[in-house]
């Protein structure tokens, strides 16, 4: 309040300023000079009728000629002091008045028609921490007051639900949105559905401490969705929380399905595409790592149940060695393949899982270990056709200057490539190299 009467204060102090400045200026009058020759004009026409009707001699003529003009000089300098003075009193009057008679009538009118019981609050204070709550609950007492007199309008019932909202009087805000739902249920648009089904959300993390959409959320999303576009941002949010329950219910297929058609749907040029799209890039992220987790969870506990039984489950052991593969523990995968390759050295599948992890794990791959090398000729005398070992075998053969049969392994493989791909030029190029 007190910042509001500073304000005030200023206010009044300006328009008295402009006031006092107006009535400063000289107001024109006629001069004296001029005064005195319109006086001396109408008189000196009269007493010139007179001379040429012959009433008066030239002589009398001359003489009220000059008593006129001398009369006439003396009352107009007396008429003009006084009312200059006369002015001059009234201007001070206003002045002395003006300035407190509009501080006050301010003031007043603020006390009868304003709030003063409000705080005052810094521009910094309200951005940092938003509007305070008084602010908020005492809209709440000014809306039931309309409320009172126009029962029939939606409008109010909407925005008493949202300030609620705004108080985190989250379950008095759900009351007044059934009370909406149920009172005026044709005259509910797509932002009021929008709100409604956050709000229902919004009941869900202060319960939970998370978004959870539930199947009445969704729902009433869906009505969003109906009665608005997908370019707007109503539309848009309200699929995108159809979505998120797609998401939450382990459908990603669906999720990314609706996330995809919001995003190409969205005009480029929106304010909030972007907003939109960091939030769906975040749960896919998020989504992606959670199964990660999963993953490698069930990973090691596969690894602690076969080290810890010493297992001679082959493919148990080449499954092991097969998802740390996929992780990138190439180490990990190199132990577990090798358990199974010793457990049956013949097993051509454990002989490929440890033959590629251990040249994965080469960090010099133009001169691989001769270890490797024997494991994938192994491979081939049993799948002679296997690209990866024709690749690697024929790769140590050119270091050999083994070119006859380099090519030889080139060629085979060359063929189970398709024409159009990188791996078709790689071979092809290879095999020009020795051919030159």
């Amino acid at each position: 309040m007190n910042i509001f009467i500073f304000i005030i204060i200023l206010i009044a102090l300006f328009f008295s300023l402009i006031i006092l400045y107006f009535l400063n200026k000289s107001i024109k009058s006629p001069s004296i000079s001029e005064v005195n020759n319109n006086i001396f004009k109408l008189q000196f026409n009269e007493i010139s009728k007179d001379l040429k009707m012959g009433v008066i001699k030239q002589e009398e003529y001359d003489l009220l000629k000059n008593e006129l003009s001398r009369r006439i000089l003396k009352y107009s300098l007396k008429n003009n002091l006084e009312s200059k003075e006369g002015g001059k009193v009234g201007i001070y009057f206003f002045k002395l008045i003006s300035v407190p008679i509009i501080i006050i009538s301010s003031i007043v009118f603020y006390y009868s028609n304003g709030q003063p019981s409000l705080p005052d609050l810094s521009l910094s204070f309200r951005a940092a921490n938003g509007v305070p709550e008084v602010f908020y609950q005492r809209a709440i007492i000014d809306i039931d007051k309309q409320i009172t007199n126009s029962e029939d309008s939606i409008e109010l019932y909407i925005l008493k639900a949202n300030t609620l909202k705004a108080l985190n009087q989250n379950d008095q805000a759900l009351i007044v949105w059934e009370y909406i739902i149920n009172t005026f249920p044709d005259k509910i648009d797509a932002i009021a559905f929008l709100s409604y089904g956050e709000t229902i959300v919004q009941g869900a993390i202060n319960k939970e401490n998370k978004i959870i959409i539930s199947g009445v959320a969704k729902e009433v999303f869906e009505n969003a969705a109906k009665l608005s576009s997908v370019d707007n941002e109503v539309g848009a949010l309200a699929r995108f929380y159809i979505g998120l329950h797609a998401y939450q219910n382990e459908n990603m297929l669906l999720a990314n399905d609706i996330w995809g058609f919001i995003i190409e749907s969205t005009p480029n040029e929106a304010p909030w595409k972007k907003q939109l799209e960091e939030q769906i890039n975040q749960f896919s992220n998020n989504k992606t790592n959670i199964q990660e987790q999963e993953i490698k969870s069930m990973v090691e506990r596969l690894d602690k149940r076969l080290y810890d039984s010493d297992s001679q489950d082959v493919m148990q052991w080449q499954k092991l060695g097969r998802s740390y593969l996929v992780l990138g523990e190439i180490d990990k995968s190199n132990k577990a393949y090798q358990k199974a390759y010793d457990l049956d050295n013949n097993n051509i599948d454990s002989a490929k899982g440890l033959a590629e992890s251990m040249l994965l794990s080469e960090k010099n791959n133009k001169n691989v270990n001769n270890n490797i090398i024997i494991l994938f000729e192994n491979i081939l005398s049993k799948e002679e056709n296997y690209p990866l070992a024709l690749w690697v075998v024929a790769e140590h053969e050119i270091i050999l200057n083994n070119y006859k049969r380099a090519k030889k392994l080139l060629n085979r493989l060359l063929i189970q490539l398709s024409e159009d791909s990188e791996e078709y030029n790689l071979v092809l190029n290879k095999i020009k190299e020795i051919n030159n």
